[in-house]
């Protein structure tokens, strides 16, 4: 008798312990997801090469920090950044595009760096938009002339963007399918896909992209495994192409040649001509 008792109250203790720790993931996902970074409004970017810094009103009013460096393309990069940081770090990719002709915008999301607002998802999709129309509206770039660009999370906010907004093309680096299934596969046991508030189905929202896509991908990534980007591009109808990057990691493509080599080919394989 005592030894069902002793059980019962293992039992009664390992299931307290398990729902808090539930409880708790549920009421941090937000911290466990995103990682921003705040600057000071008196903090200055380094715009020596030409950019500007410019605030973006969104239609819930927030406002939205973004850099804004040109080209001398006809083509616009629209650059969503990863999970974590802010523009003080993020403002280096500016260089990896730039030096290939293209202009490119690139935002921090409502929470990050100088930006108001807190996150959500929602929310995070109003930034987009409100980046895309400064583009069309204030830049004078047409749709046909704007690459959408997200990395990692990133990749959640440009596949949306894509999915309601006609554009030249999608790159998708690092991405995740969708994110519960990636919460799942990292943490099965807190069954993620109960109480997850961020979506981001990228492969839900594929039927709604009607543009060419490049996935960029690390072999050797532990955070978002490569089938992710296997599986996205698997499901695209469309004009598509995979690049995996064998030893690749997913903080550290960009330090590879095939990485360079595939932004400067990424210009043929936009073009309408080469279908």
């Amino acid at each position: 008798m005592k030894m069902g008792n002793r059980l019962k109250k293992l039992i009664f203790i390992a299931t307290t312990l398990y729902l808090i720790l539930v409880m708790a993931a549920f009421l941090s996902q937000e911290k466990l997801i995103f990682h921003p970074e705040k600057l000071p409004k008196n903090f200055r970017f380094d715009l020596a090469k030409g950019g500007e810094e410019l605030f973006l009103t969104t239609e819930d009013q927030e406002k939205i920090n973004a850099l804004f460096f040109p080209g001398n393309k006809s083509e616009v990069i629209l650059y969503f950044h990863g999970n974590a940081g802010s523009l003080a770090g993020w403002q280096q990719v500016a260089d990896d595009f730039t030096s290939l002709g293209y202009s490119i915008l690139i935002i921090d999301y409502r929470g990050y760096g100088k930006s108001s607002g807190k996150i959500t998802e929602k929310g995070l999709y109003l930034d987009a938009f409100a980046a895309f129309h400064f583009l069309t509206d204030k830049k004078d770039f047409s749709p046909d002339e704007i690459i959408i660009y997200g990395r990692s999370i990133g990749s959640g906010i440009a596949t949306d963007l894509a999915s309601k907004r006609l554009t030249k093309g999608l790159v998708l680096e690092s991405p995740f399918s969708n994110l519960k299934k990636l919460a799942t596969q990292k943490m099965p046991f807190l069954f993620p896909s109960l109480f997850l508030q961020f979506h981001f189905d990228n492969i839900g929202k594929l039927d709604s992209v009607n543009c060419p896509i490049l996935l960029i991908h690390g072999g050797n990534d532990a955070l978002i495994p490569v089938s992710h980007a296997q599986n996205l591009h698997k499901a695209y109808s469309g004009k598509k192409k995979l690049v995996i990057i064998p030893q690749g990691t997913h903080n550290d493509l960009s330090l590879f040649d095939k990485y360079h080599e595939t932004l400067i080919l990424s210009h043929e394989f936009f073009s309408p001509q080469n279908k």
